[in-house]
């Protein structure tokens, strides 16, 4: 006999919340409603009417106790507003049954844009990396270490992007070579339109987008091609001025 299929319900707490994080980035609010949004208080219509005006949800778990997780949220407006909300999480039975969460800072829409590749670099894709790839290439641990490009490569582009760009600050030590479509997200390695220079602070507010969205990718909740749209739309957000 076979053995059983593996659940597609994340077992230990902090996965759940992350999961459910993970789809409601991906528009997918019926699964989020499934693992706990029924929960919390509001009518379904409600829940996902409130995240009309996100653009994008970073979670990060600080601390899990039990069935306890202490969680803080960063939440990214679709204006380029944030708020950062901290606060926690009951998780029973795969399944969050009640939250709190409070704001703790927001930041207005207006600030400084990210600068823009003069050829209006928009993301490409690693033909290498689809759907039914994704579990020998980048769910595989070190995988994009094994194509990430030189950096005296994406060094050289980095100059040559921002001497070509309307940022005021051109000091390339203030800046990453940003890959639109990440690697573990199947983006193109090297390809310059796949490429751009963004703020240390917000490329690492990036990577935390990036690596919820690949665990959403590795771990079924979402599919690669949700996660790529997904990633591109919070980072034409950024591009705004």
């Amino acid at each position: 006999m076979p053995p059983p299929a593996p659940s597609s319900t994340p077992a230990d707490p902090a996965s759940v919340v992350e999961s459910f994080y993970a789809a409601i980035n991906a528009h997918d609010y019926q699964r989020a409603w499934d693992l706990g949004g029924s929960y919390l208080g509001r009518p379904y219509a409600d829940f996902a009417g409130g995240f009309a005006d996100t653009a994008a949800d970073v979670i990060s778990i600080d601390n899990v106790n039990g069935n306890m997780v202490d969680v803080h949220l960063h939440a990214v407006h679709t204006d380029g507003s944030t708020a950062d909300y901290a606060g926690w999480y009951l998780v029973e039975s795969g399944t969050i049954r009640h939250g709190s969460l409070h704001l703790v800072a927001t930041s207005e829409a207006t600030r400084t844009p990210v600068p823009t590749v003069p050829s209006g670099a928009t993301g490409a894709i690693n033909p290498a990396v689809t759907q039914s790839t994704i579990h020998s290439t980048i769910c595989v641990p070190g995988w994009t270490e094994t194509i990430r490009p030189p950096v005296n490569v994406t060094e050289r582009l980095k100059r040559q992007q921002l001497a070509s760009s309307s940022a005021a600050d051109k000091d390339p030590s203030h800046y990453e070579e940003d890959h639109i479509v990440p690697l573990e997200l199947g983006g193109a390695p090297s390809d310059p339109a796949n490429l751009r220079p963004v703020p240390l602070s917000q490329a690492r507010m990036d990577d935390r987008l990036e690596n919820s969205l690949h665990r959403a990718v590795c771990d079924g909740t979402m599919t690669l091609t949700a996660a790529q749209s997904k990633i591109e739309q919070a980072k034409a957000t950024e591009a705004q001025s």
